[in-house]
């Protein structure tokens, strides 16, 4: 699904109100009943009567108005704080200030003091903020805050007031909601922290903004919604075998990080694929055999009193290689000089689809003009920051502030699917439109969390996805597994054999999807229909 840059949204507005005539009024009226719709389902909720909303001067504040006016008449008691002077509101927030009853509605400004509310509407600020907050707006939502940790619900319009919508960064003081609907399509300030936590829950609102307008608008980044990810799964012959559902060869551990052999393997078979194949030195076998009792285990020549691999396996390896559907390397592997010469000779030959991860990639650094041109297999690189700063020889500060708008250069340069690791994972390729993965959280920040991730895209690509397919499955499934955990363990006490024994259920709910979109019909006579699209994501698509 698409996501939106802020000078995106605003370029959709335009031309779907002044090119295809489609009144901004209406626009708003459908902006603002979302919002009450969903406050609604949180006052019914906690049986709450009492809804304040702050607004703003803007279209922001104008969707406030509407969403005050239907709350009020769901029965509701409603209060408006403004935050401007009346004669500074314009254009549509303009008309639906004018509709305010003031008889059933108290409408006064702000004046700094405490609030007693059971739902906060934030119509503060739009997508279009630069810097912080200032003055009274700054002051507002410090009330709004204190509320919050009192107890009192927040409904956020389209973003949370301070937050930056092409960023997801909060300069000075920003709101922290529960639940914000944003409009039209997700924003990538959304995705990013710490705009990510202070949305909370988010629900993308269809106002009706005109196609024609959508096909004008370029798509630059998308996010895997849930059943985009269910149908990429694939298919399961009921007659098929273990060589039908595929085979993989992981190139993997040293002395010391079995553990990174042990988990990628088990990983790998946990994503459906048939057999895998673990490639460690020959001291190394009995421990992950006696660890990973389903994957079939091959020694190999090793660094003498290092434990470790050496180029004196690489012949073997290529034979293996050649025998199965898709190979990882990387995990666990070490940095000696003599593995580094191994992992760079085999990608130079290898010609079966290829993960490349942790020690893999280390061994990479510096080659950006050498071994990198000469693999010629398809493959997907797996890089944290660092990694990705060292293959790229890229200060590290300058991959994290870039690394939406260059991810896809990146790629290309690195010849290679490119997922870089972290809050959120980025999916990019030359050749696609770059994929935000929407799902994880930091309790992933653990050993071997990496490990787990390799065996599942490896696992992927074995069974015949595409590289870019298989990266965007296989860190969701990932994502999402990790998710489950958090739940059963906390994201302070899981580690990564957590998140790879979730595997399984999150398989589950990816494959027990409901088929059909609920439709809803409100007390106000608004169709839509809704569905859940994600871990704390909701569509509202309006009914023709």
């Amino acid at each position: 699904m698409r996501v939106c840059k802020t000078e995106q949204v605003r370029l959709l507005d335009r031309l779907t109100i002044e090119k295809y005539k489609i009144p901004g009024e209406i626009l708003m009226e459908r902006a603002g009943r979302f919002v009450a719709i969903v406050a609604d389902m949180v006052l019914k909720e906690i049986e709450g009567r009492k809804t304040v909303v702050f607004v703003g001067k803007g279209n922001n504040g104008g969707d406030g108005f509407v969403a005050a006016r239907y709350l009020q008449k769901l029965g509701y008691d409603v209060e408006i704080i403004l935050l401007t002077e009346p004669e500074k509101i314009k254009g549509d927030a303009l008309l639906n200030y004018e509709k305010i009853d003031t008889d059933k509605i108290i409408l006064r400004k702000f004046d700094n003091s405490e609030i007693d509310a059971d739902v906060i509407i934030d119509a503060l600020l739009g997508t279009g903020i630069s810097g912080a907050p200032r003055g009274d707006i700054a002051k507002a939502i410090d009330v709004i805050n204190r509320s919050h940790k009192n107890g009192a619900y927040v409904v956020s319009v389209d973003i949370p007031s301070g937050v930056n919508g092409d960023t997801g960064a909060a300069d000075g003081v920003a709101v922290s909601a529960d639940f914000t609907v944003t409009f039209g399509f997700a924003k990538v300030g959304q995705f990013l922290h710490p705009g990510r936590d202070l949305t909370g829950s988010l629900v993308i609102a269809d106002i009706g903004l005109d196609n024609r307008a959508k096909s004008e608008v370029p798509i630059d980044y998308e996010f895997a919604t849930i059943q985009e990810i269910a149908e990429l799964l694939p298919e399961r012959p009921p007659d098929g075998h273990k060589g039908t559902f595929g085979k993989g060869l992981i190139i993997a551990g040293s002395a010391g990080m079995t553990g990174a052999a042990v988990m990628s393997g088990l990983s790998f078979l946990r994503s459906g694929a048939g057999l895998c194949y673990s490639a460690v030195p020959r001291s190394l076998v009995d421990i992950v055999d006696t660890n990973a009792i389903e994957v079939v285990v091959l020694p190999m020549p090793e660094v003498r009193k290092k434990r470790c691999h050496t180029t004196r396996a690489l012949g073997e390896l290529q034979k293996h290689a050649r025998d199965v559907d898709a190979v990882a390397i990387g995990p666990g592997l070490g940095t000696h000089f003599e593995t580094r010469e191994m992992v760079r000779r085999f990608l130079s030959k290898v010609q079966k689809p290829i993960v490349i991860d942790a020690d893999g990639l280390n061994a990479l650094a510096g080659e950006i003009d050498d071994t990198i041109p000469k693999i010629t297999a398809p493959s997907v690189m797996t890089p944290h920051l660092g990694e990705l700063s060292r293959l790229l020889e890229i200060p590290i500060e300058q991959i994290a502030k870039n690394k939406l708008e260059n991810a896809k250069d990146w790629a290309k340069l690195l010849f290679t699917t490119l997922v870089i690791k972290g809050n959120p994972t980025i999916v990019a390729d030359e050749n696609e439109i770059l994929h935000i993965i929407p799902i994880g959280n930091d309790g992933m920040a653990t050993a071997g969390s990496g490990d787990v991730l390799t065996g599942l895209i490896t696992g992927f690509l074995a069974q015949g996805l595409k590289p870019f397919d298989a990266a965007r499955v296989g860190t969701y499934i990932h994502g999402l597994a990790g998710e489950i955990a958090s739940q059963r363990l906390t994201r302070r006490a899981m580690i990564a054999t957590d998140i790879l024994d979730a595997i399984p259920d999150a398989m589950m709910t990816l494959e027990n999807l409901p088929n059909e979109k609920i439709q809803i019909v409100d007390e106000l006579n608004f169709k839509y229909r809704a569905r859940n699209i994600g871990v704390g994501i909701t569509e509202f698509k309006l009914i023709d």
